[in-house]
């Protein structure tokens, strides 16, 4: 990661910059705690066992995990 000054640059501008270095990666990674988290809210809204809410968020988390870890893997950058 580099390192970048931030000093004189508007909040607007940072925020774009910062939004434009999220990948796809960063996104997987969000993507699981949130599976849990919405399969939470769906359970308590449709009143489902804990049981069957755990298991909701583990199936989108596994998908997340196993599409970034085997059917699309990280590689190198090119030129390194």
């Amino acid at each position: 990661m580099r390192r970048r000054d931030i000093t004189g640059i508007e909040p607007v501008a940072r925020l774009a910059e910062y939004a434009s270095t999220i990948d796809r990666y960063d996104l997987l990674l969000g993507l699981i705690p949130t599976a849990f988290a919405v399969a939470g809210f769906v359970g308590r809204i449709l009143d489902l066992s804990s049981e069957a809410t755990l298991l909701g968020g583990v199936v989108i988390a596994i998908i997340a995990l196993l599409d970034g870890l085997f059917f699309r893997p990280p590689t190198r950058p090119h030129g390194t």
